[in-house]
């Protein structure tokens, strides 16, 4: 069984009562002070938006567009130093093994030593920054997270800026860069102020956990720094409000839980395969899964447990716009979430897990996670108003 939470292991939206009443209205006003930020930049995201269009790439909110242009600052100020001339070869051929891990067992073990033994060395060097931020170096911070095995998603919308601002005259696109670079100082600052108290687990999480997480394949997942959490929860926010519209109108709803929520054990917990994840048969009342389970049966919606994010939406991309998800996750896997639920048709929303606890990641006996289920419940039923 997984223990009781004692413990704040890197983030809790938790009030002194359990509440996240005010986390949430934090994180909604945060998000209107950043995008108010964002509209100085108003020119750049149209003129990605255009060159979206011109080259028949798949648009998606302009929302998006700006939590990208924020993201190549705030990944910059974080990664920078450890992408070097190498990045990109490196990023390109420990992708391409990434890519095979799931083809057996056998094959996922040596590609997740392997991972682990990059992340703990060649991919963890820190160089002194030459200069700020230009169309080079940008180039090699892509092919850093590439390499690193964290980003898949990231890398891949960051790499259609890189064209983007590659097809620009060099003066300007350096210009937009060096504009990135300040915004994500100042996100970095500003965060810490409006969500800090939040993720006051982070670095020591991070420094108690240092040499336990050496030569791990999630060695730089369970090390990222406050403010990638905080770049998250804004993340999360924009999309949800982003892609709220395809997710109502869809007429089939899925609620996605982690099998961290489960209150028995893998071995106690009768819950029944089905495709990618599990079914829950009610074995506990006290567990919060079957609790979601029975709530969003009223609205007429499948809930399905995961065991892992990577394995969330399957292999098959389904029709665009059939099936809206409410995926439910830790807040280092809400970007690339919503970026893979779109890449893989469905129309998605989040609701976050008050904290982490999964035994993969974050504890060595897994602790039992919660969600806000009214939360939940507010988003099934407002997708439910908006379908007729």
């Amino acid at each position: 069984m997984s223990e009781t939470v004692t413990e704040t292991l890197t983030y809790s939206l938790c009030g002194d009562r359990g509440e996240t009443d005010k986390y949430y209205a934090d994180v909604a006003a945060f998000t209107d002070e950043v995008m108010e930020s964002l509209r100085e930049e108003e020119q750049t995201i149209q003129e990605f938006k255009h060159y979206i269009a011109d080259n028949n790439l798949k648009p998606i909110d302009s929302a998006v567009y700006a939590l990208e242009f924020l993201m190549i600052g705030v990944l910059w100020r974080i990664y920078g130093r450890r992408a070097g001339a190498g990045s990109i070869y490196m990023g390109k051929l420990l992708s391409s093994l990434y890519s095979i891990r799931n083809r057996s067992a056998g094959v996922k073990i040596a590609v997740n030593r392997l991972k682990g033994i990059a992340g703990t060395t060649v991919l963890a060097r820190s160089r002194k920054l030459e200069g700020a931020i230009d169309l080079k170096r940008f180039g090699r911070l892509i092919g850093w997270l590439r390499a690193s095995g964290e980003f898949e998603q990231e890398s891949k919308r960051l790499a259609v800026w890189l064209d983007f601002l590659n097809s620009k005259p060099p003066s300007k696109s350096e210009n937009m860069l060096l504009r990135a670079e300040r915004l994500g100082f100042w996100f970095e600052q500003r965060s810490k102020v409006r969500l800090g108290c939040y993720t006051s687990g982070v670095d020591a999480y991070i420094e108690n956990n240092r040499q336990r997480l050496k030569w791990k394949e999630n060695r730089i997942f369970c090390s990222r720094e406050r403010v990638e959490y905080h770049l998250n929860m804004v993340g999360a926010e924009i999309m949800n409000r982003a892609f709220h519209g395809g997710f109502s109108a869809a007429k089939e709803k899925r609620v996605f839980l982690p099998v961290c929520m489960r209150h028995k054990s893998s071995e106690a917990c009768k819950a029944v395969k089905e495709g990618e994840g599990y079914r829950c048969r009610s074995c506990s009342k006290e567990c919060q899964v079957n609790a979601v389970t029975a709530m969003a049966k009223e609205y007429g919606c499948k809930v399905v447990m995961i065991p892992h994010a990577s394995t969330a939406f399957g292999h098959q991309r389904i029709r665009e716009g059939e099936v809206g998800i409410v995926g439910i996750a830790c807040v280092l896997n809400l970007i690339s979430g919503g970026y893979k639920a779109k890449e893989m048709g469905y129309e998605p929303q989040c609701v976050l897990l008050h904290y982490s606890g999964c035994i993969q990641h974050w504890h060595p006996k897994g602790i039992e996670t919660r969600i806000d289920v009214h939360r939940l419940e507010e988003i099934l039923k407002t997708g439910q108003k908006t379908y007729t």
